[in-house]
C-alpha cells in the first residue's frame, strides 16, 4: 500500500573502475591481428582455388586460438568454426564473393589476377574483423561459446571496412615504395 509519507531514502552511489588496460597485452593484440591479416592477404592470392579459402580459414582458427590463450579464455576448434561460419556468413553478404573469386581463379590469367586480388583484400578484412570482435569480445569476459553473431554483427562489418582500408593502404603503399625505389644498375650490383 502506497503512503504519502515523505521520508528521507538514501541512495548511495557505487563507483565502478574500469579494468586497467595492459598496454603489452594491447600491443600483441594489435601484432597478432594484423600479422593476421596480412598473412590472409596473402593466402588470397594463391591461384588454386579453394586452398586459398581453406588455408584462410586456418589462418582465422590460429588468431582466434592465439587471442584465446593472450586473454585466458578456453578455446575448442569446433566452436571456433562455428562463430567464424556465423559471422562471416551472417555478417558480410560478400562472403558469397569470397568463394566466387576463389572459383574466378579457373579462368586462365585473367582469372587468376581478378580472382587473386578479390580474394587478397576479401581474406584480410574478413580476419582483420574477426580478430577485432574477438579480441573486444575477449575484453569484456566473453568466451568463443557466448559470442553472438547477430549482436556483433554491426561490429563486424565496421571492422571489415576498416581491413580493406588497411589493406588497401598497404596494398598502395607498396606499389609506391617499389614505383620511387631507384633501379639497380646491372653493373652496380654485380
Amino acid at each position: 500500500m502506497f503512503t504519502n509519507d515523505s521520508s528521507d531514502i538514501e541512495v548511495q552511489a557505487i563507483e565502478v573502475t574500469s579494468k586497467p588496460v595492459d598496454p603489452l597485452l594491447l600491443a600483441k593484440v594489435e601484432s597478432a591481428i594484423n600479422y593476421s591479416m596480412l598473412l590472409s592477404g596473402g593466402v588470397g592470392i594463391v591461384p588454386i582455388p579453394v586452398v586459398d579459402f581453406v588455408g584462410v580459414t586456418a589462418i582465422q582458427l590460429a588468431l582466434i586460438k592465439q587471442l584465446s590463450s593472450l586473454y585466458g579464455v578456453e578455446y575448442t576448434t569446433s566452436a571456433a568454426k562455428r562463430s567464424i561460419s556465423a559471422l562471416i556468413g551472417g555478417a558480410i553478404p560478400a562472403f558469397g564473393s569470397v568463394t566466387v573469386a576463389s572459383w574466378v581463379k579457373f579462368i586462365p590469367v585473367v582469372g587468376t589476377v581478378l580472382g587473386g586480388s578479390a580474394m587478397m583484400l576479401l581474406s584480410g578484412a574478413s580476419t582483420y574483423a574477426i580478430g577485432r570482435v574477438f579480441a573486444q569480445h575477449f575484453e569484456q569476459g566473453g568466451t568463443i561459446l557466448d559470442i553472438e553473431a547477430r549482436q556483433v554483427k554491426k561490429q563486424f562489418n565496421e571492422f571489415y571496412e576498416v581491413g580493406k582500408s588497411k589493406l588497401s593502404r598497404k596494398k598502395a603503399s607498396s606499389v609506391n615504395e617499389n614505383a620511387t625505389a631507384a633501379p639497380v644498375d646491372d653493373a652496380q650490383a654485380a
